[in-house]
């Protein structure tokens, strides 16, 4: 029964990941391929081991509402103490993505991990204020409240002058070095640090916020200055994560390390990862690091596996897709999906003065695959069918098998509100 820990940095591009986390030690996956384009169905696939789609959690269904068991559900009900640090706010934005774990901590409660702290992530994130209010409404809950006040009010100045190109990985780093952990740990990290905006590449500079809406816009996105901002953010990144997974490894047996999706910087006059399945957005960096663990592995693999694999590494069945990484599986073809663009696009769109027929053109389903050798295969909804490599049979005819294969779940679109202060700080990372 080993402790294990799932870390995601968000974000980070596959070859961005070999030049800046070369230290990083462990069994390296080249070609792992992520199940979809950005946070939420990834995610759902990490955490079900199933596609988004046959499960219903997508772009249209942002929360983790399926029937089927989670991860960390299964975990804990086997007895092994289960908890997550997110920096990712689509993590607590929508309901749900806390089943199954005895400890759930969002971005702005990453401060609080002392017992005597005021939580001034839940007293922003309750509240209905907005701008300097809401700050001023948590400063009053903070006064009233029975915490340290000295220690809660220098925390919440922190939290609250923090820059917004702060992933939050230094406030993780502090909460796992304050977390007990024992035995029979499952614990989930969420780094947030190549995520828009990025860090700019000299002290001093404003950080660099890009969003999809920048490809459409008649102001575009200076996209040097974005990719420059983005490696200096990688860069930092992998300076915290290395202490990070330092810490780690002093308690958990197995440490597996992953991006959710890639990044794009001009590419097929794309930015960011809203709308696609082009390669540089679905492959992404995989590690597995524990005892024995080392050197590179080429064969195709889906983060779709790191469910399987926990589940074994914890000796608990959970039934998905995925296979043990560990134990040398069969060659597969793996789908990648797309189910419509993020939500609050239109609200992006409308904010960069971007064309609506542009954002209209991506709201259909894409679907590819990536072959059992390497090549890879997807749709788009202005290039047609791509391919990249060479396929010894029709790849779009293994496609529609693959697709036959999958149950799509129908979920019916409806409207999601959040509150106007988590809006507020969606916006001040790009998000919304």
């Amino acid at each position: 029964m080993d402790n294990v820990a799932v870390v995601v940095l968000g974000s980070l591009r596959y070859d961005e990941f070999t030049t800046a986390f070369d230290w990083l030690p462990g069994r390296r996956f080249t070609s792992a391929f992520a199940p979809s384009h950005w946070t939420v169905p990834v995610h759902a696939g990490l955490l079900t081991g199933r596609y988004a789609g046959e499960i219903g959690v997508h772009s249209r269904a942002p929360e983790l509402g399926c029937p089927e068991s989670t991860l960390a559900e299964r975990l804990s009900a086997a007895g092994y103490r289960t908890r997550a640090f997110t920096a990712n706010p689509d993590l607590y934005r929508y309901d749900g993505w806390d089943r199954g774990f005895d400890e759930f901590v969002g971005y702005a409660s990453l401060d609080a991990y002392h017992p005597d702290s005021f939580d001034w992530g839940q007293a922003v994130e309750n509240g209905s204020a907005t701008g300097r209010r809401r700050y001023l409404d948590a400063v009053w809950q903070c006064l009233r409240a029975d915490c340290d006040t000295r220690r809660s009010l220098r925390e919440g100045y922190d939290l609250f002058a923090r820059s917004p190109a702060d992933g939050g990985a230094s406030s993780v780093r502090d909460r796992v070095r304050a977390t007990d952990f024992g035995d029979r740990e499952f614990c989930l990290l969420n780094l947030m640090e190549a995520q828009s905006p990025y860090y700019p590449p000299s002290p001093g500079e404003d950080p660099v916020t890009m969003v999809a809406a920048d490809a459409f816009s008649d102001d575009p996105v200076d996209l040097d200055r974005a990719r420059s901002a983005y490696r200096r953010s990688v860069a930092v990144l992998s300076e915290i994560y290395r202490e990070i997974f330092a810490d780690l490894r002093e308690t958990f047996d197995y440490v597996i390390t992953l991006s959710d999706h890639g990044e794009l910087f001009g590419e097929y006059g794309m930015v960011e990862h809203s709308f696609g399945l082009h390669p540089e957005l679905t492959r992404v960096p995989l590690v597995v690091s524990g005892p024995g663990l080392e050197g590179r592995e080429n064969r195709v693999v889906s983060l779709l596996d790191v469910h399987r694999t926990v589940a074994d590494l914890a000796g608990i069945d959970a039934d998905g897709r995925g296979q043990n990484l560990l134990d040398d599986p069969r060659p597969v073809d793996r789908l990648v999906e797309y189910h419509g663009p993020l939500p609050d696009q239109e609200d992006q769109f409308e904010r960069r003065d971007a064309p609506r027929e542009a954002l209209e053109r991506r709201q259909s389903p894409l679907y590819g695959f990536v072959a059992a050798d390497g090549s890879y295969a997807y749709e788009t909804h202005t290039e047609g069918f791509q391919t990249v490599g060479e396929f010894d049979d029709d790849p779009r005819a293994r496609l529609d098998e693959l697709r036959t294969d999958l149950d799509i779940r129908t979920v019916a679109d409806d409207e999601r509100s959040v509150s106007d202060s988590v809006r507020e700080r969606l916006e001040e990372r790009g998000y919304a």
